[in-house]
């Protein structure tokens, strides 16, 4: 099945990220004025439409699309779903927004994911956002779901163009990647090159805790447990830790990020460790 129950109206969708399930949750909130939020990679788009058909609303009654963030596990499908969602408006950060609506910058955008992956076309082959479907957000505004509304919140530090949404009928944080990746229960850091930035990060933590969210819904995997607040803390306190770590095994190493890798203990080990080492040595170079 593509979509779980998580909390109240939200439903989590796995679109089996790089065919692997548990590694991408995306959410379907069936309010009155229907919303998803993150469209996945570009082969995404069918599992978005089999959980809208399996709750029973039509593509077409979609209102919102909300797009945490531009890189492309979680935006690649953003051109595709639109196409499929025809009245929905997608709401994308302001210094996100070009790099979905300019072919030139989405081209390059997808250049640096695939020479980061190391395959072509890693996320599949993202189409162009039409502009004129998006509003340019920053974090503060709201979006009408027809009984009650998002709070959008800006939400840098995992990348600068990221924003996070509270909402007061669950009491749920859409975190995403702001707040770390929670997979199968354990917390892990979420540190990509190039955007990465430490005290951005922890403002960002402080910023969503004073939300008192209930739950967290993460962008990988799922939603967390039954105390959000104490996983924004343990957050706060493993994000330091982890630059100090990665610091710590440089001056080991060198800039060999697997030999860093290899030399990690079983606690920070995760799919994308590689690539969150490499965010943590471009961050201490640039800092």
């Amino acid at each position: 099945m593509p979509v779980t129950h998580a909390v109240g109206d939200v439903h989590t969708v796995d679109p089996h990220l790089l065919g692997t399930p548990g590694a991408l949750s995306l959410y379907v909130v069936d309010a009155p004025e229907p919303a998803v939020v993150d469209t996945g990679a570009a082969d995404s788009v069918p599992h978005i439409l089999d959980a809208l058909d399996e709750l029973g609303i039509d593509p077409g009654a979609v209102a919102h699309v909300l797009v945490t963030h531009v890189h492309l596990d979680h935006a690649g499908g953003a051109g595709l779903l639109a196409d499929e969602l025809p009245n929905a408006t997608f709401h994308v950060h302001e210094r996100g927004l070009p790099y979905v609506t300019d072919a030139e910058k989405l081209a390059r955008l997808k250049e640096s994911v695939d020479r980061a992956m190391g395959t072509e076309n890693a996320y599949g082959e993202p189409e162009l956002l039409d502009a004129s479907r998006c509003r340019s957000v920053a974090g503060g505004e709201t979006v009408d779901l027809g009984d009650r509304e998002l709070d959008l919140i800006d939400a840098p530090g995992h990348a600068p163009h990221h924003y996070a949404a509270f909402d007061p009928a669950t009491e749920g944080l859409f975190s995403i990647d702001a707040a770390g990746m929670h997979l199968a229960g354990e917390m892990r850091p979420t540190t990509p090159p190039p955007g990465f930035d430490l005290e951005t990060n922890l403002e960002t933590v402080d910023r969503l805790r004073a939300y008192d969210p209930e739950k967290n819904f993460y962008g990988h995997y799922g939603p967390g447990g039954d105390d959000a607040v104490r996983e924004l803390d343990r957050y706060e306190r493993m994000l330091p830790d982890w630059v100090e770590v990665v610091e710590a095994k440089r001056r080991e190493h060198g800039d060999d990020v697997g030999a860093i890798v290899g030399s990690l203990g079983a606690e920070w080990q995760s799919p994308t460790v590689e690539r969150d080492v490499a965010g943590v040595l471009r961050y201490l170079d640039e800092r």
